[in-house]
């Protein structure tokens, strides 16, 4: 795969499946095609709006983790810590749910 905007959306599909490293090699992919031949003035613009997409990708996924992350704070916080049960295996914080199904 040597055509930079290939190389680009494939970055933008790693991305989307959650393959970080997987993103960073074919950015690095991206930077030593074009170290080695540069853009043609067409292919730089459709390269910049590639990257632009990316852009808008990690910044998405970088608040998908930030939301998950204040959702944990919020819920740690809520239970008064993650740690319901013991090392026994006894519930140590009290969920509200009964103890059995009651199915009658």
């Amino acid at each position: 795969m040597t055509d930079p905007i290939r190389i680009l959306d494939a970055a933008c599909q790693a991305m989307l499946a959650g393959d970080s490293a997987a993103c960073e090699r074919l950015l690095e992919r991206f930077r030593a095609r074009v170290e080695r031949e540069p853009l043609e003035p067409e292919t730089r613009a459709d390269c910049a709006r590639e990257l632009e997409r990316l852009k808008g990708l990690a910044a998405a996924a970088a608040d998908g983790l930030d939301a998950s992350r204040d959702w944990l704070r919020e819920l740690s916080a809520v239970l008064g810590g993650l740690d319901v049960y013991d090392r026994a295996g006894r519930q140590r914080v009290s969920t509200g749910l009964p103890a059995r199904a009651q199915r009658f």
